[in-house]
């Protein structure tokens, strides 16, 4: 079948439009007849000449060469780590530079460009290292750096948005840097960025060919004498370099490294080497057709952060591209990581972490460190509807991240990569903006409509494809990230209820009231007392379609039913308490680390654990800085974080098989 978009193709489109928007933006400030004049000798006493030589023709070449970096960076990545969804994000790198400019911004009155490089490659480098170290027992497998780079990523970006909770005003700048802004006075952030790609970019490529060979298998490459090890580390550490060196000069632009590759390879980039060259020359025209839009409306609605439209443009071409193409398209290929059984018996496991959710909960209801005096009743009518609210949304996102690495195979899959919570968040900010907080009904009202509206574009990606893992963990992504995208939008515009939507983001649960929980608790119990009826096929579906088929398992539907339970469980949670981006992805891998083994114990083990590690993060929420209150969700990643990474260390290269 006859593609419609090739990678040549698609770049021409991408380049007419973003050079045409460029040119609209030009010709808006100067005349056709001065325009060489502005490019090349601008007179000083012309403003707009003047613009137009040291802003508006810099950012052009900074557009171009930032998204050609990040692009380029996000192909080595996902060959690294033979993940189709990884990028420099997924090992922390961004969350690091962006923690580390963020803790520079606080601690001076000024910031130069060399100190924010420098803070950005001591942030990317340090969770690099972090990561590197306790992968090291494993021999730096694939999926160990994986999961070790997420549980970083998401710790360090935690810290930055506590820091933002209490400095919101003062860290302003920080989140429009944050949020990928292009605007230059003079050549050399394009001159700092040539420079880096010029010297960097070889560099990778020398290691082209070990690393075509090392992503197939790390056996063929051993036996062709290449050490995967030893390779891992050293394009790691170089291309983290390039990275946070052009993070510390545009901002965090996230989506263009994991966009700009799987664009090249949905239309037609088969080899590394492909990639590698179209995925930079899409990335570079995404980022400037991004830029374009932005100049072209910042008339109209003001300047918007260019990363912000970025996410918009990326998410709306990969959603175009998985809805056009053929059925028969190459799949990702799926990493079957295996985690085995601890030490402890599956048997007794489950029964241990009701136990342990029990005692939680009891600990979290009568506990008096900053309630003495205060009748246990009281205490007990006050609390038990956010300790409701927490287990439920715990059990419900640990439940949905358990089927959904279950059926697609891959330990970076999460509820929140179907879509629905980041519609569901994007309906309730709408509601919360244009309806108010006057009645509950209206987040009500627009989280069910973002979940439903979302959730439908990613069946409609998914449904031709027959519910192919990879096509819909790639569309939830990219509606996940037009969700990140705008929320981010709306915390840079210096809007009074940015604080609220912010704490938002990161999972509340001290507004929950004893209607919301009951429902969530319904809700909960009744997924739970469903899913033994998926039992045979989630035991099934992990084996392979072929597998499925020959025991008598129509392998699309099954999935299709899947997908709806896991995107109501997540719309509810999201509901519930927020977007929580920790629970779904982690208690399934600690009831793996903890000993349990097959599917159904996985299931009901990660439900247990997930409550009781949300119900721990509402208490220690609540206590930690009182009478102060910080987010649950953020509580969450500090503590399921640490423990994550203390088994991974603990038990080195028995844990994974890559």
């Amino acid at each position: 079948m006859t593609r419609i978009f090739t990678p040549a193709r698609l770049s021409v489109l991408m380049a007419l439009a973003a050079f045409g928007l460029y040119a609209v933006t030009i010709l808006r400030y100067i005349p056709p007849a001065d325009l060489q004049a502005s490019l090349l000798n601008p007179d000083p006493a012309s403003f707009a000449q003047v613009y137009v030589h040291y802003s508006l023709m810099p950012r052009m070449l900074v557009a171009l060469f930032a998204g050609a970096a990040l692009a380029f960076a996000g192909t080595i990545f996902q060959q690294l780590l033979k993940n189709p969804l990884a990028e420099p994000s997924t090992l922390g790198i961004l969350s690091g530079a962006q923690l580390a400019i963020t803790l520079l911004t606080l601690s001076m009155v000024t910031v130069s460009a060399f100190q924010r490089d420098i803070a950005a490659l001591v942030g990317g480098l340090a969770a690099v290292t972090i990561v590197s170290g306790l992968a090291r027992k494993a021999g730096f497998a694939p999926m160990t750096l994986l999961l070790c780079g997420m549980v970083i990523s998401f710790s360090a970006g935690s810290a930055s948005v506590i820091l933002a909770l209490f400095h919101h005003e003062y860290l302003r700048g920080v989140f429009v840097w944050g949020s990928g802004s292009l605007i230059q006075n003079d050549y050399s952030d394009a001159l700092a960025l040539a420079v880096r790609l010029v010297i960097l970019v070889p560099v990778l490529m020398f290691f082209q060919r070990p690393l075509a060979i090392a992503g197939l298998d790390d056996a063929n490459a051993r036996s062709l004498g290449l050490s995967p090890t030893s390779m891992r580390a050293i394009v790691l550490f170089i291309a983290t370099i390039l990275t946070a060196l052009v993070v510390a000069r545009v901002g965090v632009i996230a989506f263009v490294g994991l966009a700009a590759s799987q664009v090249a390879r949905m239309t037609g980039a088969r080899t590394f080497k492909e990639r590698l060259f179209w995925g930079a020359l899409l990335g570079a025209l995404l980022l400037l057709l991004a830029d374009g839009i932005v100049l072209v409306s910042a008339p109209m609605i003001g300047e918007i952060p260019t990363g912000t439209i970025t996410a918009i443009a990326g998410s709306a071409l990969m959603l175009a591209l998985l809805k056009s193409a053929p059925p028969s398209v190459e799949h990702f290929a799926s990493l079957d990581g295996h985690i085995p059984a601890g030490r402890a018996s599956s048997r007794v496991l489950v029964p241990a972490c009701l136990a342990m959710l029990v005692f939680v909960a009891i600990l979290s209801l009568t506990e008096q460190i900053f309630a003495h005096g205060i009748e246990p009743w009281t205490l007990f009518a006050g609390r038990w509807p956010r300790v409701l609210t927490s287990a439920s949304a715990g059990a419900m996102l640990a439940m949905a991240g358990a089927i959904t690495q279950a059926i697609t195979r891959n330990p970076m899959a999460s509820p929140e990569g179907l879509g629905v919570s980041g519609g569901a968040g994007l309906g309730i900010i709408a509601a919360f903006f244009f309806g108010g907080m006057a009645s509950p009904l209206m987040p009500l009202a627009g989280g069910i409509l973002g979940a439903i509206v979302s959730f439908s574009l990613v069946l409609a990606v998914a449904r031709r494809h027959s519910y192919a893992a990879e096509p819909v963990l790639l569309g939830g992504i990219a509606i996940g990230a037009l969700s990140t995208a705008i929320i981010s939008l709306i915390v840079a515009s210096g809007d009074p209820r940015a604080s609220y939507i912010l704490a938002w983001t990161m999972g509340p649960t001290f507004r929950a009231t004893g209607i919301v929980a009951l429902i969530a608790t319904v809700f909960a119990l009744m997924a739970l007392a469903l899913s033994p009826l998926f039992r045979r096929w989630i035991d099934v579906l992990p084996l392979g379609d072929d597998t499925a088929r020959a025991l008598g398992i129509n392998p699309g539907r099954s999935r299709g039913m899947f997908l709806i339970f896991v995107a109501t469980l997540t719309g509810i949670a999201t509901l519930v308490v927020g977007p929580l981006s920790f629970v779904g992805m982690m208690a399934p891998h600690i009831a793996r680390m903890a000993g349990a083994h097959g599917q159904t114990r996985i299931l009901f083990a990660s439900t247990a654990i997930g409550a009781a590690l949300m119900i721990t993060a509402d208490w220690l929420g609540r206590t930690a800085d009182f009478p102060y209150e910080i987010p649950a969700g953020v509580i969450a990643a500090f503590i399921g974080g640490p423990y994550f990474l203390w088994v991974i260390r603990s038990n080195g290269k028995t844990m994974f098989r890559s």
